[in-house]
């Protein structure tokens, strides 16, 4: 992603979670559209004779990927490698109990054996597709229609129609390629239920079928590798066309097993990519026929084995003008136009919706609530969120206060209810007959280019579910890491600011650009979907990459100052390092993985801001030397909006801090049961005990000048009262 966040390629230093949130599981009430009871009933009979072995079930997490190059030798010698002990397995021993096999569904033995992966427990990259629907109609059919049974009447037996998988079964025939071929009735038309919001790859197979079962684990394989890889959301599934035999006929299969994989947003009324039609599928073919956003790892340079001056010339030739074409494409992804604050800030808001529902039931306690650190990761973010964005943010008083209060009393369920609060926000918003997209930001008159007006609302619901051309440059499976970076971005600028600085102090957070720092690597952890990015940025971090254990203070400074203080830049900067860092970083794979050294263009090319953005931010004509200051001034233009009406709360805050200047040193200390599971540094005076302090001393001085001024009156009216008296004795003396 671009400097700021916007490029397909730039999240690789960023991070989410344990697994890629990619591969959820169909919820059996979420499956495919069941047949007609009529044509339920007539394959029910079929189906269940047809023996096949595997489960249906629920969703994966990421399995290691296997090494391509060592595999055939593997395989050779069967000693060692990801297919040890993964010879076929089909169908499931009878010697074995149900309770011996991996069967979260409670499947019968009948029904596990029309299935090839959900059996299987080390096949949880790739979710069996199943519709208990279905499945309860296959029960309904063996109870009651009596199809085990094997009639007595061989003449009745001859008359009775052939089913359906009978049918298939008589009309396979085997090839020397990597296909069973097989042929299809046309029927009712039944589609795949799948997620729009994700990338799908679907294999449609029979688990009696010896292709199917040969290609197995290269099929997990695969699946676990691209989503160890991929940063666009995608899932692996498989069908079994025993079970599902009007899907299979309505995307037209024509043998087993075939491949089908749908982009982000595509339809599944339509039939999807082929994608084994010629051979195999592999990972990074996979990312390149469904445009997936893939972190890619080193590679090395190899010798082109080309002889002769004049072809080695053409080779170095055409590999000059890949590096321009890369650098060129860098620049205009980086200067792209329009590019409002509206843009920034939309784009990180739908990257934080989609971390935290993606991610944030990824991993469960047994009583199925959220593992307490992935949801004191998410806490401490939204507290951050709450203290370091903009006052004018709406995402702020609306998505984020509710999910605040929801997760902290675990009133969070599932995926499902944390869908359920960004549309609600999204319905409200769009409610209001606005023409603003969804996370929109208050920006005053700065920067606020591009908007559009009279468009219908219909197509602003829209908008407000996709991230706009600024980060996926008109790839839609693009989006997501460069709206993060925006996010990280826009909360380095926001705690760099002594209001808000005061204002968190105020709320009891801790402000520090260290713990800032801490909570968004914290975040990375565990709501980055994509394995290799995460371990990326959390290896920068933890060898202290950028000089940030040195640099990033764990000490505050309540009050309100001028902001000219170099300290409170730091932490901006440093982010900006990083993302530079990781653009350069990305420049330099994409040129080896063309076997050629990145060009200095190229590298110049991946810095933000480029020299047209803003002129004034190198200290030297051949753009060596950054001016920090400028930088500085130019993140904070770029991120933060001009116009920022605060609320009630937020500007008392500020009018009784105004005039106070001290500097709170908060002792730290090193302990051995941190949050990371490691040695992190933690405040042993926290700023609420500090703050507390501050006040009661406060109110002790209020309490005394007033006793103090009291008690002057109070002398002053006893005097006067005997002045008054004496006068009034001497009067009646007088009189007398």
């Amino acid at each position: 992603m671009s400097s700021e966040g916007e490029s397909d390629q730039d999240a690789v230093e960023n991070a989410g979670n344990d697994n890629n949130a990619q591969a959820v599981a169909a919820d059996p009430a979420e499956a495919a559209p069941s047949p007609s009871d009529e044509n339920v009933e007539s394959e029910t009979k079929s189906v269940a004779a047809a023996g096949s072995g595997g489960e249906a079930g629920d969703v994966a997490a990421s399995a290691g990927a296997s090494d391509n190059a060592g595999k055939e030798e593997q395989e050779a010698t069967d000693a060692e490698g990801d297919h040890e002990g993964h010879e076929p397995t089909y169908p499931p021993s009878k010697d074995l109990t149900l309770e011996d096999v991996h069967n979260p569904r409670n499947l019968t033995w009948d029904e596990l054996e029309m299935h090839l992966y959900e059996w299987e427990e080390e096949a949880t990259s790739v979710n069996e597709y199943l519709d208990m629907r279905v499945i309860e109609k296959l029960r309904h059919g063996w109870e009651d229609d009596g199809w085990e049974e094997e009639s007595e009447d061989e003449e009745e037996e001859e008359e009775k129609p052939k089913s359906w998988l009978s049918r298939l079964k008589n009309t396979a025939h085997h090839d020397d390629g990597s296909k069973t071929k097989v042929e299809f009735k046309k029927g009712p038309t039944h589609y795949l239920n799948l997620t729009d919001d994700a990338a799908h790859v679907v294999e449609f197979y029979a688990p009696w079928c010896p292709h199917c079962q040969d290609y197995k684990w290269d099929y997990v394989e695969v699946a676990a590798e691209v989503q160890r890889r991929s940063i666009t959301p995608v899932q692996f599934h498989a069908v079994s066309c025993d079970v599902y035999y009007a899907i299979c006929a309505t995307y037209t299969i024509g043998g087993f097993p075939t491949i089908l994989g749908w982009k982000v947003g595509d339809s599944k009324a339509i039939r999807g990519i082929e994608m084994n039609e010629d051979e195999n599928i592999e990972p990074d073919m996979v990312g390149e026929m469904l445009e997936l956003d893939m972190a890619h790892e080193a590679v090395q340079l190899f010798d082109w084995g080309i002889e002769g001056e004049e072809k080695k010339n053409a080779i170095m030739e055409k590999l000059t003008q890949q590096g321009h074409r890369a650098a060129a494409k860098k620049l205009s992804w980086h200067e792209h136009e329009p590019h409002t604050h509206n843009d920034r800030y939309h784009n990180a808001a739908l990257s934080l919706a989609f971390a935290i529902k993606s991610q944030l039931f990824q991993t469960v306690t047994a009583d199925g609530k959220v593992e307490t650190k992935r949801k004191r990761a998410l806490v401490d973010f939204l507290n951050l969120l709450e203290w370091a964005s903009p006052q004018s943010w709406k995402l702020r008083t609306g998505f984020v206060k509710e999910l605040q209060w929801k997760v902290d009393t675990d009133a969070v369920k599932d995926r499902g209810a944390v869908e359920s609060l960004i549309d609600g926000d999204m319905d409200r918003h769009r409610s209001l007959g606005t023409e603003d997209i969804w996370g929109f930001v208050n920006a005053g008159g700065r920067g606020w280019k591009g908007k559009v007006f009279g468009r219908p609302q219909e197509e602003l619901v829209k908008e407000d579910k996709h991230w706009t051309k600024t980060c996926t440059h008109s790839v839609p499976a693009k989006g997501f890491t460069c709206g993060l970076w925006n996010l990280f971005h826009i909360l380095t600028i926001g705690s760099s600011k002594p209001e808000h600085e005061m204002y968190g102090f105020y709320r009891s957070y801790f402000v520090s650009p260290h713990h800032v720092a801490e909570t968004i690597r914290n975040f990375v952890a565990y709501f980055f979907s994509c394995d290799v990015c995460r371990t990326n940025f959390l290896n920068m971090y933890e060898n202290c990459g950028h000089g940030h254990c040195d640099r990033l203070k764990s000490e505050i400074t309540t009050g309100l100052t001028d902001g000219s203080d170099p300290s409170r830049m730091e932490l901006a900067l440093w982010l900006w390092e990083v993302h530079n860092s990781v653009n350069a970083r990305l420049m330099k794979e994409a040129a080896l993985r063309q076997n050629r050294e990145v060009t200095p263009e190229e590298t110049l090319a991946s810095n933000f801001p480029t020299k047209k953005m803003c002129p004034d931010c190198w200290l030297d004509e051949n753009m060596t030397k950054w001016d920090n200051a400028t930088v500085f001034r130019f993140l904070d233009d770029w991120y933060w909006p001009n116009n920022e009406p605060a609320d009630k709360q937020f500007k008392s805050v500020i009018a009784g801090a105004a005039g106070l200047e001290e500097k709170i040193p908060i002792d730290v200390d090193i302990h051995d049961d941190g949050f990371r599971g490691e040695k992190t540094v933690k405040s042993s005076t926290s700023p609420s005990s500090s703050l507390g302090k501050g006040f009661a001393s406060l109110f002790c001085f209020i309490v005394f000048s007033l006793l103090a001024v009291a008690a002057v009156q109070q002398k002053r009216r006893e005097r006067r009262k005997k002045f008054i008296d004496s006068r009034f004795v001497k009067k009646k003396q007088g009189c007398f």
